[in-house]
């Protein structure tokens, strides 16, 4: 398929030239060394590669790499040799992150990747050098930046799916642990219209509200749900995202349609990990604001109560409220998130910044700001259609028109409410979720 895509002239054989035009494409630069590799491998002096001659000219350049990352010429690489690499190029990743990379290479699990594996690995890249192989290593790196509209990260290729599930979980759960107090007090934002004479509440006054009326408790109300939501959230986006793969060009550097593949598989990942676990968001929903609310209205005591009650009093649809701007918000989310995100860690790769994990933090959570501020009101709707329970003058219309309503309240500070919160979750969730 590679010696295909090269050969744009279908002469079943590749020249330099469009070697040169391929790798441009793909943002390799060729050198006077890849040229005399290039002609060792024709067949006769100035007639391009055969098929043959491309598959050694590949193996000759991976063969290079391999021993430049092999410090100690074992014939093997493992996770010192692939971490010492990455910093030799100023790429600093986490330990676990790196462990994922030789998980993913690691055929025969013996925790260490030979050149056999290496070459099954990289095969794909037309004329491979460290710097681009590095390059493919550390752009898997997945943070979780605390918003729930849509997954902000996607199982990176060379990280099993089993692993990557389990330490998102992990990493999900103590990022939304450490935010709840932030996501307690967006919520109520959202959802009550005036904590002061002003119409405003800033989010020191509504911290010591909530102290002063249930104590630390109260901080991390609707979080044991938020927690439990994040392990089937991640299973169903690792069980969706894999069969797109399969199925669909989403993991094909080489396809020019690739980011469109990858927008639309992380789109369909979290419609359908929205859908199948938007019951508990309505739930921690509730559970989060309960205490805020009238006390006339008697108080669910957990998750099951809640589900339970829910059904019996509102029925199915009483579960499944603010699903649809829930869905509708994905989409702009996530294509927003991704464009900002792949521009910002694009310039920063080319840039004097260093391929870190902190520039890409910092790449992520601009980028996550950004989609967050465009699909804000569509949050707050969602919030009020959750926490309604059938009380009279509450919105259980359209997304529009409750849209609309919010709008007649307050206009841009109503459907903007809690944004603020949003926004000072995000970098405290990555770093949490990076450390972890």
């Amino acid at each position: 398929d590679v010696f295909n895509e090269v050969d744009e002239s279908a002469d079943h054989r590749i020249s330099w030239a469009e070697l040169q035009q391929c790798c441009k494409k793909l943002q390799i630069e060729l050198d006077n060394d890849d040229q005399s590799v290039f002609h060792s491998c024709e067949d006769q002096q100035g007639e391009g590669l055969s098929f043959n001659g491309f598959c050694k000219f590949v193996t000759l350049s991976l063969e290079k790499i391999f021993q430049e990352i092999d410090e100690d010429n074992s014939g093997y690489i493992d996770h010192n040799e692939i971490s010492n690499a990455l910093k030799k190029l100023d790429i600093h990743l986490p330990s676990r992150q790196i462990d994922g990379i030789l998980k993913g290479m690691d055929l025969n699990n013996d925790n260490r990747i030979d050149f056999d594996e290496f070459c099954a690995f990289f095969s794909d890249i037309p004329s491979p050098n460290l710097q681009l192989i590095a390059k493919k290593w550390s752009s898997g790196v997945g943070l979780d930046f605390g918003s729930d509209i849509a997954p902000t990260s996607i199982p990176p290729t060379e990280m099993p799916l089993v692993q990557f599930m389990s330490a998102g979980g992990v990493a999900g759960v103590a990022s939304r642990t450490l935010t709840a107090p932030l996501e307690k007090m967006k919520i109520i934002a959202q959802v009550w219209k005036a904590q002061t004479s002003s119409g405003r509440s800033s989010i020191a006054n509504m911290f010591t509200m909530i102290w002063k009326g249930e104590g630390i408790r109260g901080l991390f109300s609707g979080n044991l749900t938020n927690c439990v939501r994040v392990f089937p959230t991640s299973a169903i986006v690792c069980l969706v995202y894999s069969r797109m793969i399969k199925y669909t060009p989403v993991d094909n550097d080489k396809n020019p349609h690739q980011p469109l593949w990858r927008f639309v598989s992380g789109a369909t990942a979290g419609v359908v990990a929205t859908a199948s676990t938007h019951p508990l968001d309505v739930v921690r929903a509730r559970l989060t604001v309960q205490d805020m609310s009238t006390r006339s209205i008697s108080n669910y005591t957990g998750i099951v109560s809640a589900l339970r009650r829910i059904h019996i009093e509102e029925g199915i649809r009483g579960l499944y409220k603010g699903l649809v701007p829930s869905l509708v918000s994905i989409a702009p989310f996530l294509g927003v998130q991704q464009s900002v995100y792949d521009i910002m860690k694009l310039r920063a790769l080319d840039s004097a910044f260093a391929a870190n994990s902190g520039t890409f933090l910092v790449c992520g959570a601009i980028a996550g700001m950004i989609a967050q501020t465009v699909v804000h009101p569509l949050d707050v709707v969602r919030r009020q259609m959750q926490v309604d329970r059938g009380r009279s003058g509450s919105i259980t219309q359209t997304s529009l028109s409750a849209l609309k309503i919010l709008w007649k309240q307050g206009g841009p500070r109503r459907i903007y409410a809690g944004l603020t919160a949003s926004y000072l979750k995000v970098m405290p969730a990555a770093a949490t979720s990076l450390l972890v």
